[in-house]
């Protein structure tokens, strides 16, 4: 079955090789599966392994960038669809626009502020999909126990974990999105 799956990332290219390795593996294994992924387009980073990757596989690869990113040569020159739109919350809707699944790979600021976006429309009904942290050597322990002391303080039910998958491993992530079927939700599904 087709999937269209986006994905937030570090376009940092100082970086430990295992999430490297792990943003490779993800677009062989998309690739080979058929699926769409779509992210920011740049050249640089885990973002940069995943489309080169998805090119030299003949996967389907898509980018959305503000168009100040290009001005600043961040922009894949090798990526064949990609959106130039007008600001940062533009851009994040249509990242998630028709996805199955949003995934947050190791990443900094951007990809966690993308991606808590994206996790509060779901906990409010408003995205059908998945929500999924990639957490690669326990990189995203922090958020993950930060979630925790908001549910034992009273500042999140306990039914956010109904609505976040984790996945420690390429492996764990790709059997999610297999199974991954988007339902409707609506806000009292995950309220606290």
């Amino acid at each position: 079955m087709h999937k269209r799956v986006c994905v937030y990332c570090s376009s940092s290219d100082i970086l430990e090789d295992s999430y490297k390795e792990a943003a490779g593996k993800f677009a062989e294994a998309a690739s080979s599966l058929g699926y769409t992924v779509v992210c920011g387009g740049s050249s640089k980073g885990l973002m940069g392994v995943l489309i080169d990757r998805m090119i030299e596989k003949g996967g389907q690869i898509e980018g959305v960038m503000p168009a100040f990113m290009k001005d600043l040569e961040f922009y894949h020159p090798t990526l064949k669809t990609i959106r130039y739109v007008d600001s940062l919350s533009e851009r994040k809707k249509l990242l998630r626009e028709g996805a199955d699944a949003v995934v947050a790979m190791p990443g900094g600021l951007g990809t966690l502020e993308e991606f808590l976006e994206t996790f509060t429309l779901k906990r409010l009904g408003l995205y059908s999909g998945l929500t999924v942290l990639l957490n690669i050597n326990g990189y995203y322990r922090g958020l993950i126990l930060l979630f925790e002391q908001y549910e034992n303080e009273g500042f999140l039910g306990k039914n956010w974990r109904d609505a976040l998958k984790i996945a420690n491993s390429v492996e764990d992530l790709m059997e999610i999105i297999k199974e991954c079927q988007p339902e409707k939700m609506t806000p009292a599904h995950y309220a606290p």
